[in-house]
């Protein structure tokens, strides 16, 4: 008998609907690793997953009534099935690179799969030729979709390249000794742009951390024509879309409207185009994949992988390594470990993939389970397969201009603002243990009055010295190695301020010196150091070898306090500080003088503690991208103490936005999603055209985060601990010229086979360390978190 389509469910999936696909929505299974798959409802789209000990497809039946569900099971064909996708008929490998044209290969061509339809209620299966033509239509077309997380990630990919001024009014000019075959001013026949403006062909710049050839003749070009825009040839097929397009004066890559006639011009057929070479986004992912994080020890033997609970990789999502090494440090805390353990997935959302906690609960069982830490994958039997973070990737990022985006961000940037949305959406419960109190005196040098003041912060960013020793025969700068105990004596020592203005004596301009110190020591404590310097106006990454601080005594640090002869003034109201904040004169001096704008001056010292230039100025590289940057400072809207209800849009905002046609509910959802951006807003309106207004998961309980933050101050005034005594639990490393290319990975000291080892987290290659392996964590480490021994 045949298996007929219900009534309530369409055989057609409509226009804006997500598919998931990929994984369950509780779990990391997927048809690849699960025993019986991955099961989709029919319904509503989201993907369910069912095995000895735990059943999410009867859960969701249980709560939904949907009972009917695709069910998509893949397993890995044979090695030889496999080996002819991957070696020719001579047994040699296949290049990625033809010479011809680019042909990838789908993890699908190395599986068989299995569709059918699964029924809860009484535990049926049906294969396809047992359900009815419509019932198949639904199938074909739910296979044919693409994948909640590929949309999502083809999203992060569009949104990065626009048209700018210059490739929108192109110039051209004619050019009669037109070559195609080879750069105009070298032999080189690869990687090679032409001018767009007058024809002329040269190779491109040679790529760090690549083997791709090139002298820079574009660059060279344009610099003495001021052409801007370029077109990489091995690029061009008929998708013009996909076609790589450089604005040299923007120094970004853009997109060319009618890129088709353009290339014309000079005899380029668009549409019979046959790509020869990786895009730039290809190359770039090749080269963050590919980072050469030692994977063998001293004698090159390859390092062991390790398996279980806790030990767990992520796959790199193209640019993720960022994510990836972030999470396994903070999933390595006991604060994490105890706080996720027990925690349940809320019963009253929807969608687990718009939930926060959600993703944290499902990740903790995808690190912890152990079931996906399992030899044997795709790679071969030495590395794991590891679990894709992409909904929660998704999720994190969505309101944020860089994190929703595929280009790889500076780890330390968005480790705070992972620690701060976790804050803001839970509570300060889960990160309590990174929290502690750090204080500031300034005492004015004329009258010895002066203030203490207390902020709770979660990380301490402490310079390094960059002493230049020598260079190597590639002209790379050879620093002197430090000791990081030297950062925070050069972190806490006093310093002068000049220009300051004293509320006693009204000394003005005055000096006055300020000096830090720890008030209380976390559990665990997140430092950061500052390998960001500024070379002729350009901010580069200094590679300063730091020694392996495995244990570190801070004890000598704490909390300055008032001599005999200086005065304590009493402390301005709290509610005035944000009004009343004047910024370090001789810091905001030295940050007008190198060419930023005094917005950005303004916004990067009163984020950064009103401390110094230094610190300030990371703080404006790490936020050039932001919407806002230059609007005018306020330090009510920029304080972040404000109140937890600021982010509340005004009835003007949404009356703005219902004028455009839109109902309240909607305007109002639109802004608060969108931080009360009318523009992203409005946009994110027509991107989701059926969205009903709702604003899910409202049933949680809404976190005073002022209220929180006032009770964990009074609690920590309290303590009476002066140890500081750590010792290193992770190490987050770069290698790249930038935080925003390279790189990341983590060393993580683990406990395996009841002994205490280092463990590298490169992606989903999970190995133990030895002595050599670990010399990337001296000559790389950007993040260190210690634990507190008691």
């Amino acid at each position: 008998m045949t298996l007929e389509l219900p009534s309530d469910i369409s055989s057609t999936i409509p226009a804006n609907a997500k598919i998931y696909k990929d994984d369950c929505m509780y779990s990391f299974d997927t048809p690849e690793n699960n025993e019986l798959g991955l099961d989709i409802d029919l319904k509503s789209y989201k993907a369910y997953s069912r095995n000895k000990d735990y059943n999410y497809t009867k859960e969701n039946f249980e709560k939904t009534g949907n009972y009917l569900y695709l069910n998509i099971k893949k397993k890995l064909k044979p090695q030889e099935e496999r080996n002819k996708l991957l070696y020719d008929d001579n047994g040699e490998k296949t290049p990625k690179l033809q010479k011809l044209e680019i042909k990838n290969v789908s993890d699908d061509d190395y599986y068989n799969s299995t569709i059918t339809v699964y029924d809860v209620r009484d535990d049926k299966v049906y294969q396809r030729n047992e359900v009815s033509e419509s019932f198949n239509k639904l199938i074909d077309a739910i296979l044919a979709a693409n994948s909640s997380a590929t949309e999502d990630e083809i999203k992060q990919w569009e949104q990065e390249i626009i048209p700018c001024h210059h490739s929108i009014d192109v110039e051209q000019f004619d050019n009669d000794n037109l070559d195609l075959t080879k750069c105009s001013q070298c032999e080189l026949a690869e990687n090679l742009w032409i001018c767009l403006h007058c024809g002329s062909l040269g190779c491109g710049r040679q790529q760090y951390g690549s083997d791709l050839k090139g002298n820079g003749h574009a660059l060279a070009h344009y610099e003495i024509s001021q052409h801007p825009v370029a077109i990489k040839l091995g690029s061009l097929s008929a998708d013009s879309e996909s076609c790589d397009a450089y604005c040299y004066q923007c120094n970004d890559e853009v997109k060319v409207p009618n890129l088709a006639e353009k290339l014309h011009k000079f005899g380029i057929d668009l549409n019979s185009a046959v790509k020869t070479e990786k895009s730039l986004v290809e190359l770039n992912i090749d080269q963050n994949l590919n980072w050469d994080f030692k994977l063998d020890g001293a004698n090159g033997e390859k390092l062991p992988p390790v398996y279980g609970k806790g030990l767990t990789g992520f796959q790199n999502l193209g640019n993720s390594c960022y994510i990836n090494s972030v999470l396994q440090s903070l999933y390595n805390l006991d604060g994490y470990k105890k706080y996720l353990k027990d925690e349940k997935f809320p019963p009253q959302v929807e969608n687990p993939a718009n939930d926060l906690i959600s993703q944290l609960i499902k990740i903790y069982d995808g690190l912890y389970s152990g079931r996906y830490s399992i030899p044997g994958s795709l790679k071969g039997d030495d590395y794991q397969l590891g679990i894709k973070p992409s909904a929660f990737k998704t999720l994190i990022g969505e309101n944020h201009p860089e994190f929703k985006t595929q280009r790889q961000q500076d780890a330390f940037e968005f480790l705070l603002y992972f620690l701060d949305k976790v804050d803001k959406e839970l509570g300060l419960k889960l990160n309590e243990d990174l929290k502690f109190l750090l204080t500031s005196k300034v005492l004015c040098a004329h009258c010895s009055h002066g203030t203490l003041t207390n902020d709770l912060v979660d990380n301490i960013s402490v310079p390094i010295e960059a002493e230049v020793l020598s260079k190597d025969e590639d002209g790379k700068k050879i620093y002197k190695e430090v000791e990081l105990i030297d950062s925070f004596r050069e972190y806490t020592s006093e310093e002068a301020i000049e220009g300051y203005k004293c509320d006693n004596c009204d000394e003005s301009p005055g000096m006055a010196f300020k000096s830090s110190g720890f008030k209380t020591f976390p559990k665990s404590l997140v430092v950061n150091v500052q390998r960001i310097k500024l070379e002729n106006w350009a901010p580069i990454k200094v590679d300063v070898p730091i020694e392996i601080p495995y244990e570190l005594d801070l004890s000598e640090f704490t909390a300055p306090k008032f001599n005999d002869g200086e005065v304590e003034e009493a402390k301005k109201n709290e509610s005035d500080t944000g009004a009343s904040f004047v910024a370090n004169e001789e810091a905001l001096t030295t940050l007008l003088s190198m060419g930023f704008p005094e917005p950005r001056c303004l916004k990067g010292l009163f984020n950064t503690g009103n401390n110094n230039a230094e610190d300030a100025m990371n703080w404006i590289f790490a936020h050039m991208d932001d919407a806002d940057i230059d609007e005018p400072f306020d330090p009510n809207v920029n304080s972040s103490s404000s109140s937890a209800s600021s982010n509340e849009p005004s009835a003007e905002l949404i009356e703005n936005v219902c004028a455009m046609g839109f109902s309240q509910q909607l305007a109002k959802k639109a802004l608060l999603l969108n931080n009360n951006d009318i523009s992203a807003a409005v946009e994110w309106l027509f991107s989701n055209p059926d969205d009903n207004g709702v604003i899910e998961d409202n049933a949680k309980p809404v976190v005073n985060i002022n209220e929180e933050k006032a009770k964990l101050i009074e609690k920590l005034e309290k303590s009476t601990c002066n140890n500081g005594k750590y010792e290193l639990e992770s190490v987050i490393c770069h290698k790249g010229t930038s935080p925003h290319t390279g790189h990341y990975v983590v060393f993580i000291k683990k406990l395996i086979d009841g002994e205490y080892k280092w463990v590298l987290f490169n992606d989903e290659k999970v190995v133990v360390c030895d002595e050599d392996n670990l010399q990337d964590m001296k000559n790389s480490a950007y993040v260190y978190i210690f634990k507190k021994i008691e």
